[in-house]
């Protein structure tokens, strides 16, 4: 949920303490993200595109206004 964001913003080191295992011991399946990012499960979730029109009327407006991208 969190990694894109960690990555838009730059953020070059991550603080953790309990393990991906630790997570799975009390039913978080962290191991599905694991996989999927693997390329593995590919049905755990179904990408749809909408409203690209849209959307790209916002990113040329953002780009247009000069804003840095960190």
């Amino acid at each position: 949920m969190c990694l894109s964001a960690i990555i838009w913003s730059n953020i070059k080191e991550i603080y953790y303490a309990c393990t991906r295992e630790d997570a799975g011991s009390i039913g978080f399946r962290d191991d599905l993200i694991y996989e999927y990012l693997k390329g593995n499960e590919k049905d755990l979730i179904s990408l749809k595109q909408i409203d690209r029109d849209e959307c790209i009327e916002t990113f040329e407006k953002y780009q247009k206004e000069n804003k840095i991208i960190y």
